[in-house]
């Protein structure tokens, strides 16, 4: 066992050595599971699991996508959690994942009205991952459910204020506020739409918001105390909830190095048991670096860094109302100090700048 291990303190990945390499590697061979065994195995004992997403990256959406089935047909789950539609926009999802056809335009019509800059492709083809699932059912059986758990946030306002407006402003503190009560809201809607009901479910969110065991210091938003989804799901259901984290680029190299001699292959396992529940992760720009399992209760690893892609984009995603009507959203969030002309000129723009290649 490395010293470094057996000193149970945190460690930072410089420190361990390649010395250290075949350890770990066996300690890999025996108890990491192939990815999506271990997503599927994890639901023996718990009733929902959060897995935490880097947005921009392609292969997070191709995962759970490819997952889909197999959440169904064999961990028994009923219903898929997100953040990327409403709340009150579910009644038209139901609609959308149940009917006799795929209706790409009304997702597109959907999604835009959640987002005005979401145009990844595979985010979006989720929609139709569970259409084609319950089409393939049989007419008497139980569907999969898709449902949006954010209550609805006027998102291009908040970015424009936080590029704009003091942090001590009256406008400032009260958007902050709003996105405190996000998180309590996603955590009360997975509560009343899951557990309540009995059923298993799997919440697909971004990394922030699946957290269980960390959440932001008040001096990194503003003062104010924030608390992730994961944190309120952690405080009043306890162990019948599990949150695992998907490969990320702030991943200390270590992972790397040592799946580099495994072949890059695609493994879950659980953090806090493994010898990386230590090794220092920096969280953001500023803050102490933490240890991986504050983060991450399982991991998944999913290929080399150079393997990894970033999401496709929809080609006129933005169309001209979209642009009129957030036009200021567009120039001071993406504009990078220009304005603007069309909805061409964005929609461009996105095609090429909105989803950064995986680090």
């Amino acid at each position: 066992v490395p010293d470094w291990l057996r000193a149970e303190k945190p460690v930072r990945s410089a420190h361990v050595g390649a010395k250290d390499y075949p350890y770990l590697m066996r300690w890999v061979d025996r108890h990491a599971k192939s990815a999506q065994d271990y997503m599927i195995q994890l639901f023996d004992k718990r009733q929902i699991v959060i897995f935490g997403e880097e947005h921009n990256v392609k292969e997070h959406k191709d995962f759970v996508i490819d997952l889909i089935p197999r959440l169904y047909h064999e961990a028994g789950v009923r219903c898929i959690g997100w953040e990327f539609s409403w709340y009150d926009q579910n009644k038209r999802l139901e609609e959308l994942i149940n009917a006799p056809t795929y209706d790409q335009n009304s997702v597109l019509q959907l999604a835009r009205e959640r987002s005005p800059d979401w145009n990844s492709k595979e985010h979006w083809e989720i929609i139709k991952a569970v259409w084609l699932l319950n089409r393939s059912l049989p007419p008497e059986s139980e569907k999969m459910r898709l449902i949006g758990l954010p209550d609805y946030v006027d998102i291009p306002r908040s970015y424009v204020l936080l590029k704009t407006k003091s942090a001590n402003s009256p406008e400032f503190r009260k958007m902050m506020k709003e996105h405190i009560n996000h998180d309590r809201n996603m955590a009360k809607h997975a509560e009343e739409e899951i557990l309540q009901k009995g059923q298993k479910g799997f919440l697909f969110f971004g990394m922030g918001h699946d957290w269980t065991d960390y959440h932001y210091p008040a001096e990194a938003t503003f003062g104010i105390s924030y608390k992730p989804m994961g944190n309120y799901l952690k405080e009043t259901c306890g162990d019948k909830i599990f949150q695992v984290r998907a490969q990320a680029s702030s991943d200390p190299p270590i992972i790397h190095q040592v799946m580099a001699c495994k072949n890059h292959a695609s493994v879950g396992f659980d953090m806090q048991e493994s010898p990386f529940a230590n090794v220092l992760v920096p969280v953001y720009k500023g803050a102490p670096d933490v240890p991986w399992s504050k983060l991450a209760g399982g991991y998944i690893y999913l290929g080399s860094r150079a393997s990894l892609h970033s999401n496709s984009t929809i080609k006129g995603y933005v169309t001209k109302r979209m642009f009129y009507k957030y036009r200021e959203y567009y120039d001071v969030c993406f504009g990078n100090g220009r304005r603007f002309n069309s909805a061409e000129d964005v929609d461009a723009y996105l095609q090429k700048r909105r989803w950064p290649k995986p680090r």
